[in-house]
C-alpha cells in the first residue's frame, strides 16, 4: 500500500500532518507570539527516511509503549515471549509494530476535522496474545485542541499500553529543548535501573531534580550527580500524574517563541524523554517526548496500575494537546 499524507486544519490555520505509515505525525504547525507559523515536532525531510528511523519519530506506539523486562509476559499463568529488541528487553511493541505498519484511513463523514486510523494486530504478533483491533482518532478543533483517542478490543485476554511519540520543539530554530519550561503535575516518578527498567519504587520528587510541580527550565537539571539522570543522560523517566479536576497534567512552554502546549490525559503516567540519544539528522536534546501512558514493565510489577485488557472488553484512552501562547502579563 502506498504511503500517503493527510492534513487536518482549523479556522486558525493551525494544521496537523501525518502519514498512514505508523500514524506518524510529521508536522504540527502553530503560530508564535508574532503570529509566525512553524512546525513544532521533529521530522524527516522525506517519507523514505521513516523506513530507517530508529527513534520512533512521531509514531503511534504499541502494543506496549516503553519496556517489558526480558520480553517476558505472564498472563493467566501462561508465559508469552515477546520480541527482545533492546538489550534483551522488549521496547515499544517490537521492531515491526504499530510505528511502522500501514494503517487504514477513513475520514469522518460528519466533520472535516477528524480522521480515523485502524490496524488489525494478529494473535501472537511480536508474541502478544489475542487478535487486537485498534482504532485511533485524530481530531483538530477550532479552539486549538488536538485530540488523540485510541479504541481497541482483543478476542483474548492481553495487555495493552499505547502512546504517541512526537518530539516537540517549540522554538525549532534553536535545536535544543533545554531552554524550554516544563511543568508536571506529578509528585512521584518511576525509579529505573541501569537497563532503564523500573526498580518497582515510586520516588517522591520533593527536593530532587525531578520536581517540576511549579515549572522550571529543563536545563536546570542536566548538570547533576543524580544517578537517575546519569543513567539516562538526561530524563527518560515515567512521572506518576496526579489526578486533579480538569487541570492539564503537563505544560510545555518556550519564552522566546511564546508558544505553549497544555496536555490533558486520562493515563496514569507520562514518560518524559529529553532526546538524550538523538543523532544523525538530529541533535542531542533537539526534541522532547511527552508520552502519556501506563508505567513501564507494568505486567511484571503488580503494584503498578494494570495494563490488563480482558477479552472482548472495549479499551479507550484520550490525550489532548491545547496549543496556545504564554501569558506575558
Amino acid at each position: 500500500m502506498e504511503i500517503k499524507d493527510y492534513t487536518l486544519k482549523n479556522i486558525n490555520n493551525i494544521s496537523v500532518k501525518f502519514l498512514n505509515f505508523g500514524g506518524i505525525i510529521t508536522e504540527i504547525n502553530i503560530p508564535d507570539k508574532n503570529s509566525n507559523f512553524e512546525n513544532i515536532v521533529l521530522n524527516y525531510p522525506e517519507k523514505k527516511d521513516y523506513f530507517y528511523d530508529k527513534f520512533y519519530m512521531g509514531a503511534l506506539i504499541g502494543r506496549y509503549a516503553n519496556r517489558i523486562a526480558n520480553g517476558t509476559l505472564v498472563l493467566n499463568k501462561k508465559i508469552y515471549n515477546l520480541e527482545n529488541n533492546e538489550n534483551g528487553n522488549h521496547l515499544h511493541g517490537g521492531t515491526i509494530s504499530f510505528h511502522n505498519k500501514i494503517w487504514s484511513i477513513e475520514k469522518n463523514n460528519s466533520t472535516n476535522n477528524s480522521i480515523f486510523l485502524s490496524y488489525y494486530s494478529k494473535h501472537l504478533e511480536n508474541g502478544y496474545p489475542g487478535n487486537l483491533k485498534v482504532k485511533v482518532i485524530y481530531t483538530l478543533t477550532d479552539d486549538n485542541y488536538f485530540h488523540i483517542e485510541i479504541h481497541a478490543k482483543s478476542d483474548m485476554d492481553t495487555v495493552f499500553n499505547p502512546t504517541s511519540h512526537s518530539y516537540f520543539n517549540l522554538n525549532p530554530k534553536i535545536k535544543s529543548i533545554l531552554n524550554h519550561n516544563l511543568k508536571l503535575d506529578a509528585n512521584r516518578y518511576v525509579e529505573i535501573n541501569d537497563n532503564f527498567l523500573p526498580t518497582g519504587k515510586l520516588i517522591d520528587v520533593n527536593s530532587t531534580e525531578f520536581d517540576f510541580l511549579n515549572g522550571k527550565k529543563i536545563k536546570q537539571n542536566f548538570i547533576t550527580r543524580n544517578k537517575q539522570i546519569q543513567i539516562a543522560k538526561g530524563f527518560d523517566h515515567c512521572f506518576v500524574l496526579n489526578r486533579k479536576n480538569n487541570n492539564s497534567n503537563v505544560v510545555l512552554s518556550e519564552i522566546n517563541s511564546g508558544r505553549k502546549i497544555n496536555i490533558y490525559t486520562d493515563q496514569p503516567g507520562v514518560q518524559v524523554y529529553t532526546g538524550n540519544h538523538l543523532s544523525g539528522k538530529f541533535e542531542t536534546n533537539q526534541g522532547i517526548c511527552l508520552e502519556t501512558q501506563h508505567f513501564p514493565d507494568s505486567p511484571n510489577n503488580p503494584g503498578f496500575p494494570s495494563t490488563f485488557l480482558k477479552a472482548n472488553k472495549e479499551y479507550y484512552t484520550k490525550t489532548s494537546y491545547k496549543f496556545g501562547l504564554v501569558n506575558f502579563n
